[in-house]
């Protein structure tokens, strides 16, 4: 799933307090009872921030969201968002991560605000479809540091196996094209007054 997050939120009251719910620009009342206060930047567990030209990536993410589907059903447990496509950092669900850092690394974002880089990511997301065993090894002290350094000379040559060019090459070809996507935009603004 592609999309905007939204923000859900509990909030806590006194047993039966009348709160209101903004939901779609309206107002609706429910009666609540709830002990914890909770702020959810979006609905699922984990925000996948991912290259979605990287064939290697895609397979992932292909992979993880056939498995959330059969898992979960209906209720998917990972969003997944492309950087390549019209990806917005400012959109709290993506935490503030700029194409670069995404680029280089992969990231996910928990519905707390917590920002998740590397292996780590894999093991957040295995765990929501029931794989979670699989990462395991990844926690135990000697093989961590050795998956991690793995994981990171992948990440550093990512984009020249996967995509043909340096990371450097995509950053500055995305750049170009956000300048010109911004001075259309801005050119459209001195039309229309």
């Amino acid at each position: 799933m592609i999309g905007t997050a939204r923000a859900f939120h509990t909030v806590v009251l006194p047993k039966k307090s009348l709160i209101l719910f903004r939901t779609s620009a309206e107002l609706s009342l429910k009666y609540m009872s709830t002990k914890t206060i909770e702020t959810r930047l979006f609905q699922e567990e984990v925000n996948i921030i991912y290259d979605s030209k990287c064939n290697v990536c895609k397979m992932e993410i292909d992979f993880l969201a056939n498995k959330d589907k059969k898992n979960n059903g209906m209720t998917h447990k990972l969003k997944m968002t492309d950087l390549e496509t019209e990806y917005n950092p400012n959109d709290p669900g993506n935490a503030g991560i700029t194409y670069q850092d995404g680029m280089a690394a992969i990231h996910a974002v928990t519905p707390d605000g917590k920002i998740l880089k590397g292996v780590p990511v894999f093991a957040a997301a295995y765990e929501q479809v029931g794989l979670g065993w699989l990462f395991k090894v990844t926690t135990w002290p000697f093989l961590k540091d050795i998956i991690n350094f793995g994981y990171r000379i992948f990440a550093k040559y990512r984009t020249n196996i996967t995509r043909g060019a340096s990371l450097h090459t995509l950053i500055q070809e995305y750049e170009s094209k956000k300048s010109i996507d911004d001075s259309d935009c801005h050119s459209c603004d001195s039309k229309s007054l």
